[in-house]
């Protein structure tokens, strides 16, 4: 049987080696492949390891979210996300979808929608509704809203579902393009990701454990102890009678005990060394929420340095850009969906960036390039200085003040040849003649003042009114020689 098979680049090749040299497009590993794993439409549990050891869902990191060192974190981390500068980057869209994405981005309440997503971080996974509607003629965002993530979970084939109690344990799938969830670390292995709440649950558990802890030794030694003595003919009734009266006494240093009765002040001495094990293991579990939450402890530690704080302050600004990483991701989602409903195309491009907006060293280095020769647009003023539509007019054009022809820069070449037949065309049968000498008087200086010197005993027979005009002709005749001399050179 003859082989089948194509010509490709003029030899000859069969179909099955052809299949050789294709990847194999299927996808091998698999949790429907995988032995021993259950069926798709399953609940895909969470992966997270404190919860499964506790046998609990992520409704115990709400709780802990609330306490204050945490809450405190979790706060610097938003804000620090929050003023970051966003824009709109154009790319390969068209002037058109650049326009429309620029607009609705200008309604949606970008600060609000980013806190939201940043909560992706500490539960793992943060699933966040979109409400679409029909606007001026396309499909636009009109909200986005965080909901409980403890309200979904991934399935077998990593699909997000909703609990809804309609239907049932396999959960209702939720539609595509109806959520953005943003991911800490997620993976095939883990869509829930990695939450920074299992990284604190333990040390804020014991902190708070231990707080208790603390203010119970100080409620007990840190006052003194009142003690009284009885005789022994003090029969249960007389004892609890003194015990009353030292009790008020505690509460207002007033009491009235019976004469043969005594009262003793005793400070709690010697407990100093327990009452700093609390403090120290107190401090501990601070330290571990702030590394987790920050990557440091400096910036919150009484003792830290200024250079302690300095750097950790450093390593804190690069978990901030982690964190707007996954805020860019899903930003740039909506984009894409948007484009595709409407317009198609490609998208413009969401992207922080550092704004200086008007900082000192900003301003010091755009005065350098300034005095450099360095011009800037108006945009670029916006940009970098928060200016609005309106505020900046065009800038003049700078008059030249200089008198060396090799200083002259960014002459287009043939300058010279392409302006002196202008001029020459613009001049009266009368000025022919004197535009042929001043071309000659040019050409034959060396300089300005050595050009001055020839004009005037060249046409030396010129009234003083008149021979302005040709010293002005001259100087302009000159400038356009300097130029070109540049060009060639």
């Amino acid at each position: 049987m003859k082989n089948q098979g194509l010509y490709i680049g003029g030899e000859f090749l069969t179909f099955s080696e052809a299949k050789k040299n294709q990847p194999n497009i299927s996808q091998i590993a698999s949790r429907s492949t995988v032995s021993g794993f259950s069926s798709l439409g399953a609940v895909l549990p969470n992966p997270d390891i404190v919860l499964k050891k506790m046998g609990k869902d992520i409704k115990v990191y709400k709780d802990i979210k609330a306490h204050p060192v945490v809450k405190g974190c979790l706060r610097r981390r938003k804000a620090a996300v929050k003023a970051k500068a966003w824009r709109i980057v154009q790319d390969q869209a068209s002037d058109q979808v650049f326009g429309h994405i620029n607009n609705i981005f200008k309604k949606l309440a970008i600060n609000k929608i980013t806190g939201a997503m940043f909560d992706g971080t500490f539960f793992g996974y943060q699933p966040c509704e979109i409400n679409w509607a029909y606007t001026d003629g396309a499909w636009l965002p009109i909200d986005i809203q965080a909901m409980p993530p403890d309200w979904f979970f991934f399935d077998a084939e990593n699909n997000l579902r909703f609990k809804d109690k309609n239907a049932g344990q396999a959960g209702l799938l939720i539609e595509p393009r109806k959520y953005l969830v943003p991911t800490q670390d997620a993976s095939y292995d883990n869509p829930y990701g990695e939450p920074d709440a299992a990284l604190v649950f333990w040390a804020t558990a014991f902190m708070q454990g231990g707080l208790e802890f603390w203010v119970r030794f100080t409620e007990k030694y840190g006052s003194p102890w009142v003690i009284g003595k009885y005789g022994n003919n003090y029969d249960e009734a007389k004892q609890e009678t003194l015990l009353n009266n030292l009790y008020a006494m505690v509460q207002d240093a007033v009491a009235v005990i019976p004469d043969n009765s005594q009262i003793q002040i005793i400070e709690a001495a010697g407990k100093s060394a327990s009452a700093d094990i609390y403090e120290k293991f107190l401090m501990y579990c601070r330290s571990e929420i702030n590394i987790a939450l920050l990557g440091q402890n400096q910036t919150t530690e009484a003792d830290a340095t200024h250079a302690s704080a300095s750097a950790g302050s450093e390593v804190t600004a690069d978990i901030a850009d982690g964190d707007c990483e996954m805020t860019t991701e899903q930003f740039q989602l909506l984009i894409d969906w948007i484009v595709d409903y409407n317009w198609g195309g490609p998208s413009p491009q969401f992207e922080y960036f550092e704004d200086s907006n008007g900082g000192t060293e900003q301003a010091e280095r755009d005065s350098k390039l300034y005095a450099a020769g360095t011009r800037f647009t108006n945009q670029y003023r916006m940009r970098e200085y928060g200016f609005q539509e309106g505020d900046l007019a065009e800038p003049a054009q700078e008059p030249s003040n200089s008198v060396a022809f090799s200083e002259y820069q960014h002459v287009p070449q043939n300058f010279a040849e392409a302006t002196l037949p202008t001029l020459e065309q613009a001049a009266t049968d009368p000025l022919n003649d004197m535009v042929g000498r001043l071309r000659r008087v040019v050409q034959s200086a060396k300089d300005f003042q050595n050009i001055q010197d020839a004009v005037l005993t060249e046409f030396s027979e010129m009234d003083s009114s008149e021979m302005v005009k040709v010293m002005q002709l001259a100087m302009t005749l000159a400038e356009f020689q300097g130029r070109a001399e540049v060009t060639d050179e």
